[in-house]
């Protein structure tokens, strides 16, 4: 069974632009403005949290920094090495909504 290919970024356009009969470009505008909105709520300005109707939610996490040095033991080959420092990060997790989630089932 051969696999299927995923969508273009180019092909979703046109897919949304011929099911809404807007053009490409207003389209592009469009998904370009959604992009924007979801940085400035997920950005540090932001409340954290973006909710995209009907899909998903997408929440960011705050990580620690973790400081590096200790002595650990890989348990694949048995040598010893010295962990590294990690910065603070942040993480986005997307989680479906439960009527998308039903749906495809």
């Amino acid at each position: 069974m051969a696999k299927k290919k995923v969508m273009t970024k180019s092909a979703l356009f046109t897919t949304l632009a011929e099911k809404t009969e807007l053009k490409k470009a207003d389209v592009t505008k469009v998904m370009d403005a959604l992009a924007d909105l979801a940085k400035a709520e997920l950005g540090p300005k932001g409340p954290g949290v973006f909710t995209l109707p009907g899909m998903a939610r997408f929440k960011i996490r705050k990580v620690k920094a973790v400081k590096g040095g200790e002595k650990k033991t890989n348990p694949l080959n048995g040598k010893e090495y010295v962990t590294k420092d990690r910065p603070a990060h942040n993480k986005v997790r997307a989680l479906p909504i439960k009527a998308f989630s039903e749906a495809l089932k």
